[in-house]
């Protein structure tokens, strides 16, 4: 697990999801957006790709119908070596089995965010857990 606190970000954006499945596409838009605005040079389709991933594993998993809850926390981060850190929070502070999701065992989300170029890890954070996706950029600006 990797602490956020190792984090060292040149430039970060927040996006406040609902808890609900209109989530899914306000990521991908305000994430295709918020990308831009970092200016990440790597692969923008692959990261909102994973992005959706995340947040649509936080409400598959980490959400019970019917309550009202808050939506998942995400950040976009670009450090200064340049890597892409999406970090996705929730509420649910347990990820069994975290191996063999990445490793495809267990459906085909994070194994797939995995070949997009992402290293998925994940951590306790402030009464849940976040699942990072570091990913790093195709080339590396002058």
């Amino acid at each position: 697990m990797e602490p956020a606190a190792a984090l060292l970000a040149s430039r970060e954006t927040r996006l406040l999801l609902p808890a609900d499945p209109s989530a899914l596409k306000l990521a991908r838009i305000n994430g295709r957006m918020r990308l831009a605005m970092l200016s990440w040079h790597g692969n923008q389709h692959a990261a909102i790709d994973v992005l959706y991933v995340l947040v649509n594993n936080a409400l598959e998993h980490a959400l019970s119908p019917g309550e009202t809850q808050q939506g998942p926390e995400v950040w976009l981060r670009v450090t200064e070596a340049h890597d892409l850190i999406i970090d996705v929070t929730d509420l649910d502070p347990e990820f069994p089995n975290f191996d063999q999701a990445v490793a495809g065992e267990l459906g085909h989300g994070l194994w797939g965010a995995k070949h997009l170029g992402a290293a998925i890890t994940w951590f306790p954070a402030d009464g849940g857990k976040t699942v990072r996706a570091t990913m790093r950029p195709e080339r590396v600006p002058a």
